[in-house]
């Protein structure tokens, strides 16, 4: 997990500061697990006016007033599954609360942290196997929907 907090921080994410980790232990939760955020609501959002100024600029606009990612939440996840064998999940969630319309601008500084968690493992003579999941169950994991939304207060 401390490989892909690393990973995810040098694209950007930040940790966030929520102590989900003590709330699985006293839930009981087999999990071990850690939130970071990137985003921003109120940069994210363009507006009308906005769009229709700065989309056919010959020139980049000054930081202050560039757009800026939507909030997104990244769960990283992980367990004991049997001798020698972990299972991590890195799961994001998009936030209601920003532009929908760049709700996964995130996913490529999220895809090169993946990459870069995997080529560590690799290098440390790890087998990693990958699944890309479009959502999961409501099942009580920490990187689940509902646990997001209930526990974590993540819209």
């Amino acid at each position: 997990m401390r490989i892909a907090t690393e990973f995810l921080q040098e694209q950007g994410f930040e940790p966030r500061e929520d102590d989900f980790e003590s709330t699985l232990r006293a839930q009981g939760s087999d999990w071990t697990s850690t939130t970071l955020e990137i985003g921003d609501e109120k940069r994210s959002r363009r507006g009308f006016w906005r769009g229709i100024l700065t989309d056919d600029l010959p020139f980049p606009l000054p930081r202050a007033l560039q757009h800026s990612i939507p909030p997104t939440l990244v769960v990283v996840a992980a367990r004991h599954v049997a001798s020698r064998v972990a299972e991590l999940v890195v799961f994001p969630h998009i936030s209601l609360r920003g532009d929908a319309e760049y709700a996964w601008a995130a996913g490529p500084r999220l895809r090169v942290a993946l990459e870069g968690i995997t080529a560590a493992a690799g290098a440390e003579g790890a087998m990693v196997s990958h699944e890309f999941l479009r959502g999961v169950p409501n099942d009580g994991a920490p990187f689940s929907q509902a646990v997001v939304r209930d526990v974590l207060g993540w819209r």
